[in-house]
């Protein structure tokens, strides 16, 4: 099968708009490099041939680049690729619990995106987990951002009466960063799973994403005492992540 034919087909069997679905695909030639910093981006006939699509439709993608700042259009000359910065498109999934702590401590709480209210069981999660269950928890569903770039949309579970004793501390800080320095408190165990999903409307409200954009779900619990003092549910934007890992590590 030829490669324009291969774009064709993987194209069809998306209910996403075209222009959408370019979008993402040249969002992913940026990121490869693909195409390079710096440098014109191959010209309209070109991509018409490659994806078989009309020029309307490709003008309407890469309007979408251009609205995001990732190219821009210099009249005469092209359609050019924008530097951006690597802080702000680079943020790595923490593989431990250490990890995460230190990755709550740079990713301020931006806001609440509804109140905390108290939850009597945490939801199904499927991981080995020794730790029984807290009598209840609060909720706390929040976004966080780095330097105003909305990175994390996250649900909470805190035992409630971890919470009641330290309220002033969760309600101004991430939960994990809280939970490192209290005096005493040691985490026994801890796990987490990442997925990659779509997001909910919710989340991409939060995130600035268009709904059924691809998040990365990272699920984690953390115990003390043989108690689940806590359990997260994470989504973060996959055009943000990364994930490496030390493979000789023991």
């Amino acid at each position: 099968m030829s490669d324009h034919s291969s774009n064709q087909a993987a194209m069809s069997r998306s209910r996403q708009p075209l222009y959408l679905q370019l979008a993402t695909e040249f969002r992913r030639c940026l990121d490869s490099g693909v195409w390079p910093v710096g440098h014109q981006i191959p010209p309209l006939l070109e991509l018409m041939k490659t994806y078989q699509v009309s020029r309307m439709t490709l003008r309407n993608a890469l309007s979408v680049l251009e609205a995001d700042g990732l190219i821009s259009r210099r009249r005469g000359k092209g359609t050019f690729v924008e530097r951006r910065s690597n802080a702000a498109y680079s943020l790595s999934l923490p593989t431990s619990w250490q990890e995460a702590v230190a990755l709550s401590d740079v990713l301020g709480t931006h806001r609440f995106v509804e109140s905390e209210r108290s939850a009597k069981q945490l939801p199904a999660f499927n991981m080995a987990c020794s730790g029984k269950p807290a009598s209840s928890y609060q909720y706390l569903c929040r976004l966080h951002s780095s330097d105003g770039v909305p990175y994390c949309y996250s649900e909470v579970y805190v035992a409630d009466k971890l919470f009641t004793k330290h309220r002033k501390a969760f309600l101004a800080q991430p939960a994990a960063s809280v939970i490192a320095r209290i005096p005493g408190l040691t985490i026994s165990e801890s796990r987490q799973r990442l997925t990659i999903i779509n997001a909910s409307f919710q989340s991409a409200n939060a995130l600035l994403l268009q709904p059924g954009e691809s998040v990365a779900e990272v699920v984690r619990y953390a115990c003390a005492d043989g108690v689940i003092i806590y359990y997260a549910r994470l989504e973060f934007p996959t055009k943000f992540v990364k994930l490496e890992l030390d493979m000789l590590a023991r």
